[in-house]
């Protein structure tokens, strides 16, 4: 028998059905940390690891009813939404079973923008992949980040952490960019160095150890260097379906020269 859980509270926003399972405060600083399924899985790998490590609350989860071809992901019996979201102390996080189709970028995207200003966050925090094909040589990949917002360029500073120089960001992290400052959001977007077709763990875990320095949270990645192995071999199918998906629209980041000198 599937079962679905009890939801307490709620509302959709651009067509994005947005379900809480709890009532669902924020201590400030709060931060909402979304990652996906794109280059080398580094969003969807670093989140699934954090969810491990941090045994956070899962707390609710988002509906795209025009999703097509309509998806639940089922676990013990329960039927889920295809993108749940789990809460850890001032930390909510957004964690997708899936690449998110092109036709719903743009409209999942404000919704999460709006959903986070109304719950109060104070910073967005996108992880990603950034497809190079120099990875090979690289034994740690280098993370750097991309941001709107003065607050976070003050921490970026503090942390010392690298920023992306030049380039372009596609998918939903160009719209958390570019929309921040008038949904009020301090965005930071962190882009790790990746293999463009292959999950790479490693990548992963130069990411979280960037956000760790963000949120001021320890994350170990020990056992997610212990298991790389078997967490490439285990993803290579969905890496497969990601790959099909971002060749829709293209990369997610990929780093270049501006035809502009300023």
């Amino acid at each position: 028998m599937i079962k679905m859980p009890q939801v307490k509270n709620e509302e959709e926003i651009e067509g994005v059905v947005f379900q809480e399972y709890d009532e669902l405060e924020l201590a400030s600083p709060s931060f909402l940390v979304v990652g996906f399924p794109d280059a080398g899985l580094v969003g969807g790998i670093s989140i699934s690891h954090i969810i491990r490590e941090l045994n956070p609350a899962e707390v609710g989860g988002i509906d795209i009813p025009r999703l097509s071809p309509p998806i639940v992901f089922v676990r013990d019996g329960e039927a889920k939404p295809p993108i749940k979201l789990f809460k850890k102390g001032n930390m909510l996080l957004v964690a997708s079973e899936m690449p998110l189709p092109p036709g719903v970028i743009q409209m999942f995207s404000y919704a999460l923008l709006e959903y986070a200003r109304r719950r109060r966050v104070d910073y967005v925090i996108g992880i990603t992949g950034l497809g190079i094909g120099e990875r090979v040589n690289k034994e740690r990949p280098l993370v750097y980040a991309a941001y709107s917002g003065e607050k976070i360029k003050k921490i970026i500073g503090e942390k010392k952490i690298q920023l992306f120089n030049e380039g372009a960001i596609l998918g939903p992290f160009a719209i958390f960019l570019k929309e921040a400052r008038r949904f009020r959001l301090d965005t930071i977007v962190l882009l790790a160095e990746t293999f463009p077709e292959l999950p790479d763990p490693e990548a992963a875990s130069a990411a979280i150890e960037v956000l760790s320095k963000i949120i001021d949270t320890k994350i170990s990645i020990e056992k997610l260097l212990e298991e790389a192995e078997y967490i490439r071999l285990r993803n290579k199918e969905i890496m497969k379906q990601t790959a099909r998906m971002m060749s829709q629209v293209g990369k997610s980041a990929e780093a270049q020269p501006s035809l502009l000198y300023t």
